[in-house]
């Protein structure tokens, strides 16, 4: 293998990259159409590696706008490398892309623009350098990974399932795993103090804030209250009515460690000045984030732990809907879950998505080959890992993560101040080259 100058490419690069991360690539309901599935946002992401794919020579296929799939190399064997390219919702200000202390600042850094941007890049080096590769290799972009992954259904169901898949949205060595992934949608009519409340961002991210109008014309219970509980947390007082706000830490659903629930604090400040039955209850399943609240409790591991987030909670005119995730270990059923989050809520809880837990051998050759890649450049013999989170691989099926959140690194998807250290992103780039070069190469 020659030697690349990994670093001299990335900076002639950057330039492109931060125009990227620069898209607020959010679902947008109100723009979607037949052109623009996912919203104008979305779609701008899209034609802008449409475009440079491109320019850059490749074979490029576009999926109706939901998946964009960049080709070279032989027809036959088939290697994906699937990416997305929507994000999370954030505030404006995480789209202030940025370079400070040797960090790339900005939405979509870690998840995933910046790991997608290396395994294209690494690509394109070695469609150069292997102009009659024997086995096609493609960088396939996906829309909507972060709601309904769709896009990526959509994909496969046009272009069949590859036969090996690597994702860059996990965790070196090499995520062989992921827990299953379910979304609840709970409903019930309200009768209590509440007058409206609004909580959280997304059903995946752990709630950063919640807000609520409270039909009470004495705002001192809740200071008295706040003077004895330390919570982020604002009360004032308008039109004989209390309002409050609290505000959390965002982080990814799957780790619950990482942030700290803003809708949770809010109802149990309410339940416990206003002895709210409905807070209550919410208080008790959800204030645990492993389980116990509903008798699902394994463990605090990363690796073992069932994970449950209220991401989303809305009570308006009477009415209660939520919206809650919940990351399960292998040994749990989702049928057998949602019996008993329903029986402790006494609420319509309706079971809208279940992805089963999914694992791959890693004694499996193209496993291997990504992390001997890795264990090479790092000195790092990690065992692999399964992930609490929800990627593409669930649709791949024979597909496992790969970077880019490095053992000592601090998981930042979701979260306000998402980064990547310039540092890592040199590194990953020469695994990536490198891994893509050996599944080039490797004969079955």
């Amino acid at each position: 293998m020659d030697s690349v100058d990994f670093e001299k490419i990335f900076n002639e690069e950057l330039n492109d990259l931060i125009e990227l991360l620069k898209i607020e690539s959010v679902y947008d309901e109100n723009s979607v159409s037949e052109k623009m599935p996912y919203g104008e946002n979305v779609y701008k992401a899209f034609v802008y590696m449409k475009e440079k794919a491109i320019r850059d020579g490749f074979e490029v296929t576009d999926h109706e706008s939901q998946a964009l799939a960049i080709s070279t190399g032989k027809k036959g064997k088939r290697i994906d490398i699937p990416s997305h390219l929507d994000v999370v919702a954030a505030d404006k200000e995480d789209f202030n892309i940025r370079i400070e202390d040797g960090k790339l600042f900005g939405r979509g850094t870690s998840d995933m623009k910046v790991p997608m941007y290396l395994t294209y890049l690494s690509l394109r080096l070695l469609k150069e350098k292997y102009p009659d590769m024997n086995k096609e290799i493609r960088i396939v972009l996906g829309s909507d990974e972060e709601r309904t992954m769709d896009d990526m259904k959509y994909y496969v169901a046009k272009e069949g399932y590859p036969d090996f898949a690597f994702t860059p949205d996990g965790y070196f060595p090499v995520g062989i795993g992921e827990k299953g992934a379910i979304m609840w949608t709970l409903s019930s009519g309200y009768n209590g103090i509440i007058s409206s409340l609004n909580g959280g961002s997304q059903c995946n991210v752990i709630s950063p804030y919640a807000s609520c109008v409270l039909n009470d014309d004495d705002p001192n219970k809740i200071n008295e209250y706040l003077k004895n509980n330390k919570m982020d947390a604002n009360v004032s007082f308008k039109d004989n009515k209390v309002f409050i706000e609290t505000k959390g830490v965002a982080a990814h659903a799957s780790k619950p460690s990482l942030g700290h629930n803003a809708t949770v604090d809010l109802l149990k400040i309410i339940a416990d000045v206003y002895d709210d039955e409905t807070c209550k209850i919410l208080c008790d399943i959800f204030s645990d984030s492993y389980g116990r609240g509903f008798g699902s409790f394994v463990s605090e591991d990363q690796s073992e732990c069932l994970s449950v987030n209220l991401g989303i909670l809305k009570i308006e005119n009477n009415s209660l809907s939520a919206m809650v995730d919940c990351r399960y270990p292998f040994g749990f059923k989702a049928e057998d879950l949602t019996l008993k989050i329903k029986d402790k809520l006494g609420m319509n809880v309706s079971l809208d998505y279940n992805d089963e837990p999914t694992l791959c051998d890693a004694d499996d050759p193209y496993v291997k080959i990504l992390l001997d890649t890795y264990r090479e450049n790092t000195n790092d013999y990690s065992k692999p890992v399964v992930s609490g989170g929800v990627s593409y691989a669930k649709v791949f099926k024979h597909c496992v993560g790969f970077g880019p959140n490095f053992p000592d690194g601090e998981a930042v998807a979701h979260q306000k101040g998402e980064y990547v250290k310039i540092s890592d992103c040199l590194k990953m780039f020469k695994i990536y080259y490198e891994a893509i070069e050996k599944l080039i190469l490797w004969e079955e």
